[in-house]
C-alpha cells in the first residue's frame, strides 16, 4: 500500500492524495500538506496547531517536551513488560484466528516518541505511527523504523475509512476531552472484523482515587482529563459501536503515587502486590485493556 492512498483531504475528503517534492496535493481541491524533514503534516492549519502546540509547552513543559522513558528506564519497568506481554498474546491470538502471522496495516495511534513501534513491527507488514506532537514524531524519525509516521489530530483524522487490521490506542484516551469522538475515529479507520487494543489508566476506581486525595496537587497538575473504570470505560465502546471480547485488569500497587513509585520498580514487589490484588481487590488494578473487534457491516 502507498502511503498516500492512506490519506484524505481534510478539506473535501478526496481520497487518494497527490505526492509531490512539497508534500500531499489534493488533486480535487488543490490544498496543500507539507512534508517536514521527513514527516506528514497532515492537520488543516499547521501554523495553528503548532501555535496551540507551542501554548501547551508553555504550561507543561514536561509533558510536552521530555523524552519519554524507555520501558526498561521506567520505575514501573516490570508492570511495563506484563503490559506488553499481553498485548502481544493477545495481537497473536487474534492474528492466528485470522490465520495470519502479520497484520497487514497496523496503526499506533498516539504513537508518541516510538517506543512502541519497533516491537509493533513484528506483528504488521505494513505500520504505522501518528501523533499530534511533532518533537515526539522527530524522535520517531530518528529511531529509523520502517514505519510511516505523520503529524494528526485524532478529532480530525487524515486517514480514509477501513484502512487498519489492528489499531494500538494504549494510554492516548484519558488526555482527549471528547474522547467519545476520538473513539469514533479509531472504529472508523478500522477493517470491518480489526482489532482494537485500547488501554487506559483505571484511576477511577477508589483505590487510585485515594491515592489522587493522599495528593491533592497531583489531581491539579495532571493532564489526565479522564478517569475511567472498567465499566465506563467499556460503555464508551460499546457506544462508539465496537464488540469487547475481553476486559484485562493489570497491575496493582499501593495507593500513594510516591510510594507507587519506588516499590513497583522492585520485580519481586511488583509481583507480590500483583498476587495480593488479584486476591482481594482484583478490580483496582493501575491499567485495564480492552480488546474490541468492529463488526463486519
Amino acid at each position: 500500500m502507498k502511503e498516500h492512498s492512506i490519506y484524505h483531504c481534510l478539506s473535501c475528503q478526496h481520497t487518494p492524495l497527490e505526492l509531490s517534492e512539497e508534500g500531499y496535493t489534493c488533486p480535487n481541491c488543490n490544498t496543500l500538506f507539507l512534508v517536514k524533514d521527513g514527516i506528514s503534516i497532515l492537520v488543516k492549519e499547521a501554523q495553528e496547531h503548532e501555535a496551540q502546540l507551542a501554548e501547551a509547552r508553555s504550561i507543561n513543559p514536561a509533558w510536552y517536551e521530555e523524552e519519554q522513558k524507555a520501558e526498561a528506564e521506567s520505575p514501573w519497568r516490570h508492570h511495563l513488560k506484563k503490559r506488553r506481554s499481553f498485548v502481544k498474546d493477545s495481537i497473536a491470538r487474534y492474528l492466528s484466528s485470522c490465520g495470519k502471522q502479520k497484520a497487514e496495516t497496523m496503526l499506533d495511534l498516539g504513537c508518541g516518541d516510538g517506543n512502541n513501534l519497533a516491537w509493533l513491527t513484528d506483528y504488521a507488514e505494513q505500520l504505522w505511527g501518528s501523533d499530534y506532537n511533532i518533537l515526539r514524531l522527530a524522535r520517531v524519525k530518528e529511531r529509523k523504523l520502517n514505519v510511516g509516521i505523520f503529524l494528526g489530530n485524532i478529532l480530525d483524522y487524515p486517514v480514509v475509512d477501513n484502512t487498519f487490521e489492528i489499531v494500538y490506542f494504549n494510554h492516548v484516551l484519558e488526555h482527549i476531552q471528547d474522547d467519545d469522538a476520538a473513539l469514533a475515529t479509531a472504529h472508523r479507520v478500522l477493517k470491518p472484523g480489526g482489532l482494537l487494543v485500547l488501554g487506559v489508566p483505571n484511576e477511577g476506581v477508589w483505590w487510585w482515587q485515594l491515592a489522587y486525595k493522599r495528593a491533592p496537587g497531583t489531581l491539579e497538575s495532571t493532564d489526565h482529563v479522564h478517569f475511567y473504570t472498567a465499566e465506563t470505560i467499556s460503555q464508551k465502546v460499546l457506544t462508539a459501536g465496537f464488540s469487547i471480547t475481553e476486559v484485562k485488569h493489570l497491575g496493582w500497587g499501593p495507593p500513594d503515587w510516591t510510594w507507587d513509585m519506588r516499590v513497583r520498580k522492585y520485580k519481586i514487589l511488583d509481583d507480590l502486590f500483583d498476587i495480593i490484588g488479584k486476591l482481594f481487590i482484583p478490580t483496582q488494578a493501575s491499567s485495564l485493556y480492552i480488546m474490541a473487534i468492529k463488526e463486519n457491516n
